[in-house]
């Protein structure tokens, strides 16, 4: 179980494994690295729905994945159709529109162990994505992938430990 995002080169057809790889909190992520440490933050109280899609919005930006505008359309994208997917997990993204506004694609992982009311249910993780033009929807199926043992997913809710979730997200 894992989550490795393979890129293509332009000009050649091999794929790529992109690493996760830390950070410092200063500078953005590293080019080509789609999860870091500092993309992930553990144990945050409860807040309305909108305010975790913004904060998961402004982590990516922060981390030089998005500019400011992708916040506002994750915003629109829940209320065009809930970003929440069950299983206590929502993931808030952009609209179609907003890909001009995505820099390079990345995620970043929000717990809240008390949860996050969402439309349609609650949501004691929040993933936010983004992804340069259709590499959303592989990083959508990845994160799908990675979450589908239930135990894992129920640890992933309550853990302290951050690198639990760089290793349920790498190996």
């Amino acid at each position: 179980m894992g989550f490795f995002f393979k890129n293509k080169k332009k000009n050649k057809e091999e794929e790529i494994v992109t690493p996760v790889v830390e950070t410092t909190p200063e500078v953005p992520a590293k080019e080509g690295m789609i999860l870091v440490r500092e993309g992930i933050k553990l144990g945050l109280p409860t807040v309305s729905m909108e305010e975790a899609i913004v904060a998961a919005g402004e982590l990516l930006r922060d981390l030089g994945y998005v500019d400011d505008d992708y916040i506002p359309a994750m915003i629109r994208r829940n209320e065009e159709a809930s970003v929440y997917m069950g299983l206590g997990l929502a993931i808030p993204h952009g609209t179609e529109d907003a890909k001009r506004d995505v820099k390079r694609s990345g995620i970043i992982v929000m717990q809240y162990p008390d949860g996050v009311e969402f439309n349609g249910g609650t949501a004691q993780l929040v993933i936010g994505i983004a992804g340069v033009g259709d590499e959303h929807l592989e990083i959508l199926g990845q994160i799908t992938e990675a979450v589908t043992e239930e135990e894992i997913l129920e640890e992933l809710k309550k853990t302290t430990d951050v690198d639990y979730i760089l290793n349920t997200f790498t190996n």
